[in-house]
């Protein structure tokens, strides 16, 4: 919503006038959800239309000064939980998980969801997948009114700190070609497309692109451990 402040005598001048109109526009375009892929939704966006009405990044520093970051308690998803996971998968994708859905991947053992928690409010969560050698994101959202207020990347960063060089070194998720919010936001926090899969989803005959963030090992973790037995045995 555009607000204006003039004195008695203050005109806005025509420049003025175009940047809150680009404003404007750009405000309502970001309420839309940065999407994770992977749970076969499709941006109900159009792709000129976002690149034509996105903010310059003088517009962008200032608009995100609209909306206070807010710290939140992270922790793993209980059943008490599934109604507002629920209201938040409802009201962020085109073809949302149903409870059934959350409860049979839950139920796999390698399987982990995880709430954002904010003034005892669940204002978040994440599925993932547990393989060897990596996590693999399967669906990702934060609610409607908590958006842009950095709940996304404190969960991405949580997963992220579950990475070691030791074990599991690497997060991995698909994202729809047309999903431009998906890849833009993982971006900013570390992860990169690594190869395009051709048709991936029944529902459509879109790509997909895999992206992927590697963990970087510390100068710590980058130095080889001596071996006292090799050692003593010369």
């Amino acid at each position: 919503m555009r607000q204006e402040v003039r004195s008695a005598k203050a005109v806005t001048s025509a420049a003025e006038e175009g940047w809150l109109n680009r404003l404007k526009g750009w405000v309502g375009y970001g309420k839309t959800l940065w999407q994770a892929a992977g749970d076969g939704v499709q941006t109900g966006a159009n792709h000129k239309n976002m690149i034509s009405n996105g903010p310059t990044r003088k517009e962008a520093t200032m608009s995100a000064d609209h909306k206070q970051q807010v710290r939140v308690h992270i922790r793993w998803m209980i059943r008490r939980d599934m109604p507002e996971v629920l209201d938040i998968e409802q009201s962020s994708f085109e073809f949302p998980w149903f409870e059934e859905d959350f409860i049979r991947c839950l139920r796999q053992r390698n399987c982990i969801g995880m709430v954002a928690e904010h003034g005892e409010r669940v204002v978040g969560f994440m599925i993932y997948e547990l393989h060897k050698t990596r996590l693999h994101i399967l669906n990702f959202a934060v609610s409607e009114n908590s958006r842009h207020r950095s709940i996304g990347h404190q969960m991405a960063e949580k997963l992220i700190s579950k990475l070691s060089s030791q074990r599991r070194t690497r997060v991995s998720l698909e994202v729809r070609e047309t999903n431009l919010q998906a890849q833009l936001f993982f971006k900013s926090v570390g992860f990169r497309a690594t190869s395009v899969l051709r048709s991936f989803y029944e529902d459509s005959p879109e790509d997909a692109y895999l992206m992927q963030f590697r963990h970087e090992p510390d100068a710590i973790d980058a130095i080889i451990p001596i071996n006292r037995i090799d050692r003593l045995a010369g």
